[in-house]
This record gives structure tokens, C-alpha cells and sequence, in this order.
């Protein structure tokens, strides 16, 4: 059905308020059966009243069904074992408006600043020139990359599995349905790293962060920004942060590192036993974020938001970081728990 879903024209409906809200609640309960079949986990689906719901006029074929029109709302999708969580849904009607098809577009968080200019306003300024060459992959390099174009103020964090199909990049998001994705990431990273990872095994689901935007048109899925993560060796949608806030890790010799609201739990293959360290929580200097024992100067966690690609599985990371301890360095790259507001 959804790849037969093919729209003509839109345009807006005037209805008012309480035939809205009548109607994002008979969506809601639609939506509410669909997913229950999907996955027992989901317990219910509630319409928001704010923002209002908009409904508009369309002309478009869900299977064999005519679709006349699609009301867009905001809902929150809660579980019987999990976080409730808000998102853009979208209900696709008949003549009679009565609901024909429903799916949620995830809007896990926003955020203040992506890499490395603040949202909707000017580049942050560029550093200043460096001759330090840049350090291997998995490494930090000595000073930040190029600027990358700011994100509209509407860009959502999304987390998903990529995948192409037969040239076409489809998303699957970790709490929602499948959707069309559009790369247009500075050029276009996303789809040199799915070329890169997938090597020699076509057809493999991608995992990736990223902001992305709706695209113009219901039902014509997501437009990629910015790549934030980009892995197929990693649990993907079932990864767990719970408490952590902060997971590194690196390749030289290989180590693990977790940051959760009071400790630093660093665990070396093949080292000294795991460390764990209270510290003092995170301070900022000069974009960097650094969080220092509680106990003494050392260790030292410095983290920065800049490109990073783990040496060992080429994945890509938002953060790369440095562990300085008993007069020795590790580097590697980092990931942020993405259920928190962005760093």
C-alpha cells in the first residue's frame, strides 16, 4: 500500500476546532489498532490539541483505495514497557473522512547547535589556521573542521535503520514506519557512508542518527541534513544508554569508556582492571567538553564535536574524544545519549 500511495495535489482544508479535534481523536484510535497489530509494546496513541491539526484536500491512491484527504497532528505514542514519547502523525482519509492509512514521523529531540554553527543563524567563526596535519582516522584532529550549513529551526532528531533499495534509500525509524529518505547531507554523506560500511554486502541496513526535515507533500518521507552516527557494527535501535550519558571507545589498544551524570567507568582490553572515577561534572573550554576526577587531576575526559571514524569499523561518530590518564592518551570517537537535549 504505501508504495502505491501516490499524491496529486493538496490543499488546505478549513475545519473548525472541534471537528478538528473529533477527528485527530478517531485518527488516534485508528492509529492506536494499526500499531497494537504491529507491536504488542505499544499501549495507546493519544491526539495532542496543540498544535491544531491541519487537514488538507488531496487526490491519491492507497492501494486500490482513493485517498481524499490527510490530516497531519501531533500525538504521543506511549508503551507498556518504555518512555512515552511525542510525534508528527499523519492520517490518511476517504470521501467520508473516515481513516484509510496511518504511520508517525519520530521527532526524538531538537537541539540547540549542530556541528559546528548554532541553528538558523551565522557560521560560528572559524578557528585559527593550523599546520598540524590531520590525525589518523579514529583520532582527533588538531582543530575543528569546516563550517557546515546551519539546520532550520523544524530539523528533528531521528534514529533509524537506512537501507537502498535499488537506488532509492528507504529510513525505518526505530518507533515508526518506513519513509522515503532524500540525502541531502553536505555531499551526501550519508550515502558514501552506507557505500562504505555495505560494502560488498548489498542490501544491509545502515544504522544512523541524523537531522532531517519533512519533506514538502504528505507522504513524501524525510529529507536528511546532517549525518550524526552512522554504524552497521552496533546494536542499532536496541542499543541502551539508560543512565549513561556519554559511550566512547577506540582501537589502540581497544578500550570503552562511560560517562553517566556522576562517574567515569573506563574499561582497557587486555589492561589494568575497569576504573571507575567520580567526577565533577562537565565544564566547557573553548567548545570543548571536559570532565576531570572529583579526586584528583587525573583522569581527564576531553570531548569535542567534530567528524569522527572509528579505525576498526570505519562507523562514523558526531564526537571524537580523548582520555588522558597516568601520563598516557587515548583517543576515538564518541556518541551522546540521544535521548538527552544535545550537548
Amino acid at each position: 500500500m504505501r508504495s502505491a500511495l501516490v499524491f496529486l495535489f493538496s490543499v488546505s482544508i478549513a475545519l473548525p476546532a472541534f471537528g478538528q479535534t473529533q477527528l485527530a481523536q478517531q485518527c488516534a484510535a485508528f492509529g492506536e489498532a494499526q500499531y497494537r497489530k504491529l507491536s504488542p509494546s505499544i499501549d495507546r496513541i493519544t491526539a495532542l490539541d496543540f498544535p491544531p491539526p491541519a487537514l488538507e484536500r488531496v487526490e491519491a491512491k492507497a492501494g486500490s483505495q482513493a485517498v481524499n484527504a490527510a490530516l497531519t497532528l501531533r500525538g504521543k505514542l506511549t508503551f507498556r514497557n518504555g518512555p512515552p514519547f511525542e510525534t508528527h502523525l499523519v492520517c490518511l482519509l476517504d470521501a467520508q473522512r473516515r481513516p484509510l492509512f496511518f504511520y508517525a514521523l519520530p521527532a526524538l529531540a531538537t537541539r540547540g547547535a549542530p556541528t559546528p554553527v548554532t541553528r538558523g543563524g551565522m557560521p560560528a567563526p572559524m578557528p585559527p589556521p593550523s599546520d598540524t596535519p590531520t590525525l589518523p582516522l579514529g583520532q582527533a584532529p588538531a582543530s575543528s573542521e569546516p563550517a557546515r550549513p546551519p539546520l532550520p529551526a523544524s530539523a528533528v532528531r531521528l534514529r533509524g535503520l537506512v537501507r537502498d533499495l535499488g537506488g532509492r534509500l528507504q529510513l525505518l525509524p526505530c518507533d515508526g514506519a518506513p519513509l522515503t529518505l532524500e540525502d541531502r547531507t553536505p555531499e551526501q554523506e550519508l550515502t558514501r557512508a552506507l557505500r562504505d560500511l555495505t560494502t560488498g554486502k548489498e542490501g544491509r541496513p545502515m544504522f544512523v542518527e541524523l537531522y532531517g526535515s519533512r519533506e514538502v507533500g504528505l507522504g513524501a518521507g524525510i529529507a536528511a541534513l546532517e549525518l550524526r552516527r552512522a554504524s552497521v557494527e552496533t546494536a542499532g535501535c536496541r542499543e541502551r544508554f539508560d543512565h549513561r550519558e556519554w559511550i566512547g571507545m577506540g582501537s589502540d589498544p581497544p578500550w570503552r569508556l562511560e560517562v553517566t551524570s556522576r562517574d567515569m567507568v573506563i574499561s582497557l582490553l587486555g589492561g589494568p582492571p575497569t576504573q571507575r572515577v567520580t567526577h565533577g561534572g562537565p565544564e566547557r573550554q573553548d567548545g570543548t567538553i571536559m570532565y576531570t576526577s572529583a579526586d584528583g587531576p587525573e583522569p581527564v575526559i576531553l570531548i569535542n564535536e567534530q567528524r569522527c571514524i572509528d579505525a576498526q569499523s570505519g562507523s562514523l561518530f558526531a564526537y571524537s574524544i580523548q582520555i588522558r590518564n597516568e601520563g598516557r592518551t587515548l583517543v576515538g570517537c564518541a556518541a551522546h545519549n540521544p535521548g538527552m537535549p544535545a550537548p
